[in-house]
């Protein structure tokens, strides 16, 4: 009876050795639902979109003519692209270079020991977290020439005259929308690097304090070599999000003053859904998106580790003669290490060193959290003291009735006021949704992508998989909106969660493959062993491990949803089916001062979840998934 026992528990790995040449179906089917998705949700509208990009459509006339290339020769022909392009190609650049930089500095102190670092950690995480319209919205106040809170401060220091119309100079319009950029993405920099800072093991330093090197040395020799695989992570996810920058630019901007704002990314939106040229538009697009594969490449060329070549050991016959002997030695000079000299006592450095971190940390605060304080003020300002002249940061009085306004509709006549509660309904079961059936799709696909990466199938698919990730939004949102028309889908829930999948879906696979690729094979082993199916080793094992993962996924996927705005706002029409981000853009079309109270309220209402998940969820977010993440 103990024999056949025994040989029952070990057939399952007696059989997986017989055909180690083919893999299990599972394989397959754990990857199938998130691949065949994929290719119907962007396979598709992305082959739709390239055909279009061959023809000329009249949205009157519903004519279609080939015209081959034409678009592409007509957009490289145009002067308005190539302005365009050294935009995108300056704010980019902005915006990476500071968005590294600045992202780095804050890692860097964050990684450090010190009172209040936890809650100082989840006031640097909401930027990153707050909904791109609600950060145009408030920049653009701040930066508002007859009434913005920049003039207001400077009039109340006694600085006045140095007050100007921020957004009357295009290039200093671009330069400011670059920083708004920098502000909104440097905190997802320096949650990545101090994810990868956390896993650095310490020995590393403390040997090379021992050795005497000075905190310069160990960052250039030690943390910086570790941190260059989560650099180049960091630069490209940077680099992608310049590049497709949208949401900012509608609600700070919209191009101007002029056209001095005007990136690729908004001229491929004007060619398509203002001048109706939807040829030349995706053309843009698709140029906008090889730009992005492009610089992705280099990036991975230039700033990946290089692979260091064996050289054979050759056995030379020992030498026997002292001659022989020093030979080697002979090419080789040793220079004496040179100290540099004390220019103060160490008590001195420590306490200067200790106030210079004192610094950085009450910098890093005021940058993070001085704008949401400053939000959550104007929300409660009589509306006549935000157009008061000359202006003022100081409120004549605290008020509740721009909050009544939008979830009681009480004291106000605006329409859009009247749609902020049902809004953010819309809003948050759209995300719960779309959230669910991503990760669980995701956690199925993360599984093979895992387990099987060696596999030119699961390589390759995963791969593809990630770059949808570098393709704009809008190369996606014009076929959706062709498409949903024809299928009945425009101004409805499900094709809301259909067009966020394209986003989530590749997301919520790629942070799960790194949760299970922390899991060490012994564990479904041993589970086969005990006479598990697969399934039920997936669901019963393996699932309850990675849940921490699980947690962080839901997190960011819900996160992306609820921000979203671009696919809300192209795909939805009715207040039944808008989501909080279309509601507060809608604020701008009325221009009534009376609205802006009322909409400053509707922005913090739309930060409270970004910020409930920086306070309480950031143990997952630092220490979950992008740890994973980053080391893919």
């Amino acid at each position: 009876m103990t024999m056949t026992l025994q040989s029952t528990r070990v057939e399952p790995l007696a059989r997986e050795d017989r055909r180690k040449g083919r893999l299990p179906a599972f394989a397959y089917l754990s990857v199938a639902p998130t691949l065949i998705l994929m290719v119907l949700i962007v396979g598709l509208p992305l082959i739709y979109s390239l055909y279009l990009s061959f023809n000329s459509t009249n949205p009157i006339t519903k004519r279609w003519i080939f015209v081959g290339l034409n678009n592409y020769v007509n957009v490289f022909q145009n002067a308005d692209f190539w302005y365009a392009l050294g935009r995108t190609l300056y704010f980019s650049l902005l915006a990476v270079v500071g968005t590294t930089v600045l992202g780095t500095l804050i890692a860097l102190v964050l990684n450090q020991r010190f009172a209040g670092r936890g809650f100082l950690r989840s006031i640097v995480l909401v930027p990153w977290a707050m909904a791109p319209v609600s950060i145009g919205v408030l920049w653009s106040f701040i930066y508002a020439g007859n009434f913005g809170l920049l003039n207001g401060l400077l009039n109340d220091i006694g600085l006045g005259s140095w007050a100007r119309a921020w957004f009357g100079n295009g290039f200093l319009a671009l330069n400011l929308v670059a920083l708004t950029q920098v502000w909104n993405q440097a905190p997802l920099t320096t949650l990545m690097l101090l994810s990868s800072l956390q896993s650095m093991p310490g020995n590393l330093h403390r040997a090379a304090i021992l050795d005497g090197a000075g905190p310069m040395k160990r960052f250039f020799s030690i943390t910086l070599p570790w941190l260059k695989s989560t650099l180049l992570f960091s630069t490209i996810i940077a680099t992608i999000n310049a590049f497709m920058a949208f949401d900012i630019i509608w609600i700070m901007t919209r191009g101007g003053p002029g056209a001095a704002t005007t990136t690729l990314s908004w001229l491929g939106y004007m060619q398509s859904f203002q001048f109706l040229k939807f040829g030349e538009g995706a053309a843009t697009l698709y140029i906008l998106t090889f730009l992005s594969l492009a610089f992705a490449i280099l990036y991975f060329v230039v700033l990946s580790p290089k692979r260091v070549k064996r050289v054979k050991k050759v056995t030379a016959a020992p030498a026997t003669t002292s001659a022989a002997m020093a030979k080697p030695r002979a090419a080789m000079v040793i220079l004496p290490e040179w100290k540099p000299r004390r220019m103060m006592r160490p008590t001195t450095a420590r306490n200067i060193g200790r106030a210079l971190f004192a610094i950085a940390v009450a910098l890093i605060f005021l940058w993070s959290f001085l704008p949401i304080v400053a939000l959550i003020f104007i929300s409660l300002s009589p509306p006549t003291d935000l157009i008061r002249t000359p202006p003022s940061i100081i409120p004549s009085a605290l008020t509740l009735d721009n909050y009544k306004a939008v979830l009681m509709a009480q004291g106000t006549t605006s329409v859009q006021a009247a749609r902020v509660p049902l809004s953010l309904l819309n809003s948050f079961g759209t995300g719960i949704v779309v959230s669910v059936i991503n990760v669980a799709l995701g956690t199925l696909a993360g599984y093979g992508f895992a387990r099987y990466a060696d596999k030119r199938f699961f390589s390759i698919s995963l791969w593809l998989l990630l770059l949808t990730r570098m393709i704009p939004a809008l190369t996606l949102v014009l076929p959706f909106f062709v498409i949903f028309r024809i299928l009945g889908l425009i101004d409805t829930h499900i094709g809301l969660v259909i067009a966020y999948s394209t986003i989530l879906m590749p997301l919520a696979a790629w942070m799960m493959k790194t949760s299970f690729e922390n899991i060490p094979l012994s564990l479904e082993r041993a589970a086969q062993i005990d006479g598990c199916s697969r399934f039920t080793m997936f669901c019963k094992v393996l699932v309850p491990v990675v849940r921490p993962g699980i947690i962080a996924a839901l997190i960011f996927c819900f996160l992306v949803s609820w921000n979203e705005f671009l696919f809300a706002m192209i795909l939805t029409s009715t207040p039944a089916t808008q989501t909080i981000p279309v509601v507060i853009a809608g604020f701008l079309s009325q221009a009534r001062f009376y609205e802006y109270g009322p909409m400053f309220a509707a922005s913090v209402l739309a930060i409270v979840p970004p910020v409930a998940v920086a306070f309480f969820f950031q143990r997952y977010l630092v220490q979950g998934a992008l740890s994973g993440a980053v080391k893919g």
